[in-house]
């Protein structure tokens, strides 16, 4: 008989055991790499997040107060409210007379679901020296109404509306991407260092006496003509700064001002967004998924000599510490944008960094 070939049950069974053990293997260690390469991605993406946010932050907290008087821009009456109502900026209240650099806004951002606590605001002002016509002439370079020589602008007024014309020749507010925009806030100075009570169509010309005679106006810009080289200041501003402001009297410059707050938005509460606003031209994200901001101060004394810290990462200084702010530490928490697929769980870091005010910090520690 000839012999039959082939493979017996036993040998089936063995190579099939062998076989699946190897697969098994295989499989496991792709499933092992997949979760790793998705477990390094979520991580490095949460903290991509993180360091976008603080970068953003770190950048204006370094340039709070630059270009605005020491002691904070004076506010036009101790009955308006700045620079707006709810969450997301933590200046304003009855009582202050100024508005300072920086104005921490603790607890008043939402609580998400991991913070814990009602999440911090954080409100600042600098001036802007960027819009630089093709002369080399910045906005503030000249007084805008000089009666001769350059510049030949003027501060008018009509009804409820003040007219700021700059002299072409000396500076051109139509430079591009940087040029003078409806929305743009304009800090007017008079530096000329005397007090004159004349009345204006806004409100009453006056002296700021703790910034050594200084008069001053935050405007709102309402509308801006570029071909004419001026701009309006018009009653009924978002802020509510040209219904009440001080106008200035007299020979007055003119700066634009940033008014930059950061605060967590958790309208979509699955996913937490760190967003930063512009004056009031609407808030832009950059940070993805973060769950908590705070956010600490050292306040200086300036009683002391040489000049010591009266308070050391403090979250709720008070109105009248806000001018001796002179370091920030910034805490923000994130979590990763989707859940780990091994346990459906999401991962979460944290980036903490202190930040010394430059525009702040100008004292001499050792005399």
């Amino acid at each position: 008989m000839r012999r039959e070939t082939g493979f017996t049950l036993l040998e089936v069974l063995v190579a099939t055991v062998v076989m699946l053990i190897i697969v098994a293997a295989t499989v496991g260690a792709l499933t092992d790499a997949v979760h790793a390469i998705q477990g390094v991605t979520l991580m490095a993406d949460t903290q991509e997040n993180l360091r976008a946010g603080m970068n953003y932050i770190v950048r204006d907290l370094t340039q709070a107060g630059e270009g605005i008087p020491q002691n904070g821009i004076t506010l036009p009456t101790t009955g308006v409210i700045w620079p707006g109502t709810g969450i997301k900026f933590s200046t304003g209240g009855a009582n202050w007379s100024a508005l300072p650099a920086i104005s921490p806004g603790y607890q008043l951002g939402p609580t998400t679901s991991t913070s814990g606590n009602a999440t911090d605001t954080l409100t600042l002002v600098y001036g802007d020296t960027t819009l630089q016509d093709s002369n080399n002439n910045w906005l503030n370079k000249y007084p805008v109404n000089l009666a001769s020589s350059c510049p030949k602008g003027a501060v008018t007024t009509s009804g409820s509306t003040t007219t700021i014309t700059f002299d072409p020749n000396c500076v051109n507010i139509n430079t591009g991407n940087t040029a003078l925009a409806a929305g743009d806030l304009i800090l007017l100075q008079n530096n000329a260092g005397t007090c004159t009570n004349a009345n204006s169509i806004i409100g009453s010309a006056s002296c700021d006496a703790s910034s050594q005679g200084t008069s001053m106006a935050l405007l709102y810009v309402s509308n801006v003509s570029l071909g004419a080289n001026k701009i309006t200041i018009s009653a009924g501003d978002p802020f509510g700064l040209n219904s009440a402001s001080i106008l200035p009297a007299g020979t007055v410059t003119a700066t634009r001002v940033w008014m930059i707050t950061y605060y967590i938005d958790n309208s979509d509460s699955t996913r937490p967004q760190l967003m930063r606003e512009v004056n009031l031209k609407g808030a832009t994200a950059v940070g993805d998924v973060i769950e908590n901001l705070q956010v600490f101060y050292d306040i200086l004394d300036p009683g002391s000599s040489p000049p010591a810290f009266a308070a050391t990462q403090l979250e709720a200084p008070a109105y009248g510490q806000l001018p001796y702010i002179r370091d920030a530490y910034v805490f923000l928490g994130a979590r990763s944008s989707d859940s780990y697929m091994q346990n459906g769980r999401y991962f979460r870091n944290n980036l903490e960094t202190a930040i010394s005010i430059r525009s702040l910090n100008f004292y001499n520690q050792f005399n």
